[in-house]
């Protein structure tokens, strides 16, 4: 059979294809989670670590139910986000970046509530497999990082 032959499939390699991707600090993954009140993941994305996070977010919270508010960092604040959330009738408490010319209002007391966020990534950076990333192939650490979340959501 020879190079050319539609029967002969090629095997994907490299970094995308196993969601690795440059970043300022070499080479990455990105986990993105949505949780609830109680920081247990509902929404788990794998992604390589050079891909921009709002583009992420839009699918992590199409994903859910739409909620009275959502909490997320400075990195989720983009216009298109903001009125996705809107439009579900969700509230953004998202802090606007320094650079942003319409500075937008939100929460403090409500955004002190993204500790349930950090809390739960701290969580998962308790299983020293997910941590350092030990499988090379995206479907083995996905499957681990979706055993981890398992365990998460029940202790």
């Amino acid at each position: 059979m020879h190079q050319g032959s539609p029967l002969r499939r090629r095997r994907k390699r490299g970094g995308l294809a196993h969601g690795i991707g440059r970043t300022k600090g070499g080479r990455n993954t990105k986990l993105h989670a949505v949780c609830d009140t109680k920081g247990r993941p509902c929404v788990l994305l794998l992604t390589p670590g050079n891909v921009h996070d709002c583009k992420i977010a839009q699918l992590c919270i199409e994903a859910m139910p739409p909620s009275a508010e959502l909490v997320a960092d400075k990195g989720y604040d983009s216009q298109a986000l903001r009125e996705l959330l809107v439009a579900r009738g969700t509230e953004p408490v998202i802090p606007p970046r320094k650079n942003r010319k319409i500075q937008y209002d939100y929460d403090r007391a409500i955004y002190k509530q993204r500790n349930v966020v950090k809390r739960m990534f701290c969580r998962f950076k308790d299983w020293r497999r997910i941590a350092t990333r030990f499988d090379r192939n995206i479907k083995n650490f996905m499957g681990a990082i979706s055993l981890a979340a398992a365990v998460i959501w029940w202790l």
